[in-house]
Order: C-alpha cells, then structure tokens, then sequence
C-alpha cells in the first residue's frame, strides 16, 4: 500500500511537470502561429486545458480513496490489537519465565485476578540493542480484563515498569509528534484513540498531522493572545511510551 501510494505521488508530479512543460510550449506556440492557424491551437489549447483538469481530478479522487483505505487498514489493524499491551521496563534474564512476569505485573497492579492463564501471548518483541531491555507484548483473553489492567497502571508507579497500548505504525508517529507539540504529559491514548490537551484546557483528539498543526497554532495564539488565562489549571492525563512493533516480530 505504501509503494501504490508513492508511485501514485511519483506519478502525479510527474503528470504535472508534463504537462505545464507543454502548455507552455503550445501557449509560444499560439503566440508566434500566423492569424490563419491561431483559432485551431487556441482550440487545442483549450482541449489540453480541459484534460490536465480531467486528470488531476481523478489523481485526487484516487488518492482520497487510498486514503480511503489507508485509514480502514489502520483501524483494522487497531481491532486486532485491542486486547493486546505493551509492559515495558522489565529486565532482560535468562531465566525468565511467562508465570514470573505476570505474577510481578499483578503485584503490581495489585489485581489479582491477572494469572498466567488469563493472557493468550506474552513475549518479547523487537531485536536486542545494548542494555535497554526489549518490551513484551501481552494478549488478553478477556477485553475487560485488558481495561482493567489499564485503569490500574498508575500503581506501576516507582516499580519501573510501565504500560502503553500497542498502537499502530501510523498512530504511533502521530502519538510521538503530538507529545512534541503539546508536551509529554499532555498527550494520552485510550482504546487506541490519541488525545491532547490544549493550552486552554480542552481537549483535542488527534487523528491526523492537520490536528496537531492546528492546536499548536491555536496553543500559540493561545499563549500571545492578552486575554488568555496565563495559568490554566491542566489536570494530569494518562499518557503511555509505546514502541511500535509488529507482533511477529522478535
């Protein structure tokens, strides 16, 4: 999906190019024509005119439907993680098991409920690089027992571990540029969804480069602007540092 687009991108230029290159030929060529040839090239060029219009509005059509797309893959592919997070913060061992992660993660949640046998996959993922340890990924059974989890992470607190959800290529770029225009401890996600806390104190949900644009501008506006509240009272969001891997990957 990602080749059709740039190519598609690539083609687009490219149709572009060619076809200002040759209106601007055909416009000297109107212009330097004897009176007798001048209504047959206008005639040609309004006819060039007409299909470079034609063209280009099927390139949008076509690239709204890849967009299209793009976003029905990406939600897609968020349902299929929806039971699945991310623990991070968990030393590298070799004598690791599966029971032992998750009997520490429940101490720590303080949820006892959370066995070995409520989660269908836990494994790290991601190639080992120097000390930092590799993340694991834990797939739940059960959904509510996923939200469960959490709603409780907060009481991961000076453990060293954390939680975050298993967000999706797209969405991750998304969620790690948001936090770099509204601050770390503004941003959050739930159920795969990214939000954003304005200077104002509303909050926005960020969907695409276009949403974080416009509320950094506005937080700008915001900020310059005499009749703003110079300290808005911000409440503490939930926020996560996810790495975004495939699942296959190890």
């Amino acid at each position: 999906m990602e080749e059709l687009q740039k190519s598609l991108q690539d083609m687009s230029e490219r149709f572009a190019q060619q076809m200002t290159a040759f209106q601007n030929q055909l416009s000297g060529a109107t212009r330097s024509s004897p009176s007798s040839a001048e209504p047959s090239l206008s005639s040609l060029n309004a006819e060039f005119i007409s299909f470079r219009s034609s063209v280009i509005t099927c390139l949008e059509n076509l690239q709204a439907q890849l967009e299209m797309l793009f976003k029905m893959q990406d939600e897609q592919e968020m349902r299929d993680r929806r039971k699945i997070l991310l623990l991070h913060g968990y030393n590298e061992s070799a004598d690791l098991t599966i029971d032992s992660v998750i009997y520490k993660l429940s101490a720590c949640l303080k949820c006892p409920e959370l066995k070995p046998d409520s989660v269908s996959r836990c494994q790290r993922i991601g190639a080992r690089k120097d000390a930092k340890p590799r993340p694991f990924v834990i797939k739940f059974k059960d959904i509510d027992l996923k939200h469960k989890i959490w709603a409780a992470k907060t009481n991961l607190k000076g453990s060293g571990l954390t939680l975050s959800e298993f967000l999706t290529k797209k969405r991750h770029y998304l969620f790690m540029t948001a936090r770099k225009a509204f601050g770390m401890h503004k941003c959050w996600t739930r159920d795969g969804r990214i939000f954003a806390m304005t200077p104002s104190g509303s909050r926005r949900r960020i969907e695409s480069m276009k949403d974080i644009e416009t509320g950094a501008h506005t937080a700008a506006v915001e900020h310059l602007s005499p009749c703003s509240d110079p300290s808005p009272d911000f409440q503490r969001k939930e926020w996560i540092n996810p790495r975004s891997k495939k699942l296959g990957d190890k």
